[in-house]
């Protein structure tokens, strides 16, 4: 296949996993909420009732607010209390927002406790009251953006329905018009998105392999305009001198890709903002191999690059008017007879030299080809990481703050601040002189981990900043501990989080002026 550049109209590569249509299809009505029925309504801090809620209410006779009363109900964030038969409802179901409503983060929390309960519920149709939120004029899209994000299941393989498509959701909002336009133009490309990088990281890694990825992404992308894709196969790396990314994927009988979308919205000369991802469809840490606990999981080691790709697929659905390009770096890491051995080194595109002391430390082998090659290609004026990338990060962070390292001030709290609006949060860690100076190594220009202690978040990073030009603005984020969730939250499932698509769609959002 070689260097093979694809237009992404009239193509369609390979199998993909059919996933159904959003479990819950919502509409946007100007009317006044329905008397009967089932209804959702917001509660603020200390049981306070919205304007809306309050006409609720009054269809009630004030049972509502007495129940409130009654139940000690603080409608703090999070708080739910269902009321059955009162007045003419068959069923009212009371979300707290506490003093969140009037954030993007509290609107679409609150969408996402609708969606939950419309699942549990058993009425079809569900009208919902959408929060105070004067600071948001599109306050009612941001909820149908937490309900589509809520309601996301990644169906088990081999099934392509859904139980759950009978309930629809009917957000009465005070312009029906103008909301639509907000959801269908700006926020449900970005629900789109998220469900890309969740799907790709769901699926089981015997179906996930490197061309299975390419494959899947490019049909993601059919029909939509000002897009090229660019696949890189093994043999055509290995002539660009991607010792990294051959040399991780040589282990398996599935070999390496590269995969870029290029975006162009923006200005013909304006350089691009890069995402790049690490891909590894499976990671069972090579020869160096992990224990058997949890390794399951390791489908989710390409999560990087799948919020690389749906954050481009966001953007180009909405029309960005801004370039991009997200790369991901695909292999998988086995420990066959072919496979690279601690103590081997690989040369990179580079030309810098790279000793291997433990093969799981694979993700920084693949982004250091990628970083060269994207940097190469399209001269980017921000290029963010993105990576399952160490375990040290997931210790220190746990799973609240994504890992932040970088080159460029500037860009980190561009970055940093992108995070905190949308609620993908992150925490700065350094990169210190005396970690650069450790990896150096005897044989190679560089080692990829250190023996003995060592930080190994930073160290992971130290190494990935080894391809980073000094012109380049450069963000490195681990997201090892937040890329897979073990407990429902409101907009998050169980399982792929699909992690770094909003921060990265509200960075590009900055580069637009909104």
């Amino acid at each position: 296949m070689r260097a093979l550049i694809l237009s992404s109209l009239g193509i369609m590569l390979g199998s993909v996993i059919s996933t159904p249509a959003l479990a819950l299809p919502i509409s946007f009505v100007n009317a006044a909420p329905p008397s009967t029925g089932a209804i959702a309504l917001p509660v603020g801090k200390d049981g306070k009732l919205g304007e809306a809620a309050m006409a609720v209410d009054r269809i009630t006779n004030g049972g509502i607010s007495r129940a409130i009363t009654a139940a000690a109900f603080r409608g703090n964030s999070g708080d739910t209390l269902n009321l059955y038969s009162v007045g003419p409802y068959s069923r009212v179901t009371l979300i707290g927002v506490g003093e969140s409503a009037n954030s993007r983060v509290g609107l679409e929390d609150f969408g996402g406790r609708v969606a939950r309960a419309a699942l549990e519920g058993q009425a079809s149709t569900w009208a919902v009251v959408i929060p105070d939120a004067p600071a948001f004029a599109d306050a009612g899209a941001l909820v149908a953006l937490g309900a589509r994000l809520g309601s996301y299941e990644f169906p088990q393989v081999g099934k392509t329905t859904r139980a759950t498509t009978d309930r629809t959701l009917r957000l009465h909002v005070a312009n029906a018009s103008a909301a639509s336009s907000a959801w269908t133009g700006r926020w449900q490309p970005v629900g789109d998105g998220v469900k890309l990088a969740r799907d790709l990281i769901s699926t089981p890694s015997n179906i996930k392999s490197p061309q299975w990825y390419v494959d899947s992404v490019s049909a993601a992308f059919e029909g939509i305009p000002n897009v090229s894709i660019t696949v890189i196969d093994e043999k055509e790396a290995a002539r660009l001198g991607m010792g990294g990314l051959v040399g991780v994927g040589q282990g398996s009988t599935r070999p390496a890709r590269l995969l870029a979308i290029h975006y162009r919205g923006g200005a013909r000369d304006s350089a691009p903002i890069s995402f790049v991802g690490k891909g590894i469809t499976f990671d069972t840490g090579g020869i160096s191999i992990k224990p058997g606990d949890g390794m399951w999981r390791m489908r989710y080691d390409m999560a990087g690059s799948a919020a690389s790709m749906g954050a481009v697929l966001a953007a180009a659905k909405r029309g960005a008017k801004v370039n991009l390009v997200g790369v991901a770096a695909l292999a998988e890491n086995m420990p066959d007879g072919n496979a690279i051995r601690p103590g081997d080194v690989l040369t990179s595109m580079s030309g810098k030299t790279m000793e291997i002391l433990n093969t799981d430390a694979e993700g920084r082998m693949v982004l250091a080809d990628a970083n060269w090659w994207t940097q190469e290609t399209f001269k980017p004026s921000l290029m963010i990481n993105i990576a399952t990338l160490t375990g040290s990060a997931r210790g220190a962070l746990g799973d609240d703050y994504a890992a932040l390292f970088h080159n460029n001030e500037t860009a980190a709290k561009r970055v940093e601040d992108a995070g905190a609006k949308v609620g993908e949060m992150t925490w700065r860690l350094p990169i210190h002189p005396s970690t650069r100076a450790d990896i150096k190594s005897d044989v190679a220009d560089v080692k990829n981990v250190v023996e003995g202690g060592a930080p190994g978040a930073s160290i992971g990073a130290a190494f990935i900043e080894e391809w980073v030009k000094p012109e380049t603005a450069w963000v490195h984020l681990d997201i090892a501990g937040v890329a897979w969730a073990t407990t429902r939250k409101p907009t998050i499932p169980p399982g792929a989080v699909g992690f770094g698509v909003k921060l990265f769609d509200e960075v590009i959002a900055q580069s637009e002026g909104r």
